[in-house]
């Protein structure tokens, strides 16, 4: 079996397993642990004199009460958490911070307490502690719920909200990276003479991409964000100045939704770009995009999603029922997450089925493609990441029509692409990146054969 053919069964049998494994799944709480002495069951907490006090607002005489259940259960989560509250209510921020601080010297990955410590920080003007607390709480979080609530409070404190309670103003946002890439063998337009040429020939090109944002709606459970989105890349001699550029808009928006105990993020998308090439115009394009995130298992992450593109060239070509490649293109997809016990490092698999119906029957195309990855922090190097992924996209073209010599059963994309990177995180709106990408592409005939290295460094950036 050939195995293209091979690899098209596993990612159908991996996407159909995954399909009838979420349908099947039920949700089981699991069975509580038996009763530590040393800790106090939730039934003796509730009905505790201090919870009674804590109500009615009573926080000194609270204070003593919590502080008479912490010399009977001293090393108690619980009862530390909620008495390093009370100390908040009576305005001792620091001895509160000091307590949150002791429960995570026991327990680090102990969220309840990262909760508090990261709102005590706010509280206490501590911006950027509490930014690093919210971060270690996304990575961290296996619940959707802590991982929505802490990356809510992560957006407030980026829009300039002095108090993750307090009303929210909304500010605009930039995002953005640029850098520099070496391609062993870049894309050359019809016209460059580089096409006919039978040595391969490298280039640089310098990039720029830019989205400016604004949120229209912010609220608990729903965000609406209209973007502008740019993309400038520059080449150097060496492809002949071969210099795109994108410029559009977007609008996105997030939807958080509870059914039962399990919460569902849905995210919409639309996109519209004019892209220039050498300064002329190039193509139009309108992407639409829909997903839904949540988390089924404990330590996972499901990003269910699907697209839509339907583009605009400026030319049919030569024979517009052949080659021309105005239509639409789309996929649907899931990404499955998986993380490690410690939270901070995730291993994900990605299968896709595609589509592309042009007006051309040359580029009319059916195909599947499967990408697999890791994500981890370098223990010996602070603030710095490790990512590696390797991808296989597998299409055909059922409808393709030879206008030489190839035979029509040779148009079949096969395309291997490799990709690994090293990112530092110099501040939490700044990093650099180092990568490599390796890509194979071939089909049953030489013609489409094409082999690429690409290696480059850029910066990442937010404000």
């Amino acid at each position: 079996m050939r195995i293209k053919y091979l690899f098209f069964v596993i990612v159908a049998v991996s996407f159909c397993s995954l399909f009838f494994s979420l349908l099947a799944f039920a949700d089981d709480a699991g069975k509580k642990q038996k009763d530590n002495p040393r800790l106090i069951s939730g039934e003796t907490f509730l009905s505790s004199d201090f919870v009674k006090l804590l109500k009615n607002k009573e926080y000194t005489k609270a204070l003593a009460a919590i502080d008479v259940l912490a010399v009977k259960y001293p090393f108690d989560p619980l009862v530390l958490r909620y008495r390093g509250l009370t100390l908040e209510k009576l305005g001792r921020r620091k001895d509160a911070i000091d307590t949150y601080k002791q429960i995570l010297s026991k327990n680090p990955k102990y969220l309840p307490a990262m909760i508090f410590l990261s709102r005590a920080y706010i509280s206490a003007g501590q911006r950027e502690k509490a930014a690093e607390e919210l971060r270690t709480i996304i990575r961290s979080s296996a619940s959707v719920e802590y991982h929505n609530w802490a990356q809510a409070q992560l957006n407030r404190l980026r829009l300039g909200v002095k108090n993750a309670g307090s009303q929210v103003q909304k500010k605009p946002y930039l995002l953005g990276k640029m850098g520099i890439t070496y391609d062993s063998n870049p894309l050359l337009v019809p016209d460059n003479k580089d096409l006919v040429s039978t040595k391969k020939k490298a280039g640089v090109r310098y990039t720029l991409d830019i989205d400016l944002g604004y949120p229209l709606v912010l609220e608990k459970d729903f965000r609406l964000d209209t973007l502008y989105i740019g993309q400038q890349t520059w080449h150097d001699g060496g492809t002949n100045a071969v210099n795109f550029t994108s410029q559009g808009f977007a609008v996105d928006a997030k939807k958080r939704k509870l059914f039962g105990e399990r919460a569902v993020i849905f995210g919409g998308r639309y996109d519209f770009r004019e892209n220039l090439l050498r300064s002329s115009y190039f193509s139009t394009i309108n992407r639409f995009l829909l997903s839904a995130d949540t988390s089924f298992w404990k330590k996972t992450r499901t990003h269910f999603y699907t697209r839509l593109s339907v583009l605009g060239y400026k030319q049919d070509g030569s024979d517009p029922s052949v080659s021309s490649r105005d239509g639409f293109r789309g996929g649907v997809g899931v990404t499955q997450y998986f993380y490690s016990s410690d939270l901070k490092s995730f291993f994900f698999i990605k299968p896709e089925f595609n589509f592309n119906q042009t007006k051309g029957d040359n580029f009319i195309r059916r195909g599947v493609l499967g990408r697999i990855g890791a994500h981890t922090p370098i223990k010996f190097l602070r603030n710095t990441d490790f990512d590696i992924s390797v991808g296989y996209d597998w299409g055909e073209y059922p409808e393709f029509s030879s206008l030489s010599a190839l035979d029509t059963e040779d148009r079949q994309d096969n395309r291997l692409d490799n990709y690994v990177a090293i990112t530092h995180h110099i501040k939490p709106n700044l990093a650099w990146r180092t990568f490599y990408r390796f890509i194979k592409s071939d089909n049953n005939n030489a013609f489409y054969e094409r082999e690429r290295q690409i290696a480059g460094m850029e910066i990442i950036f937010s404000l």
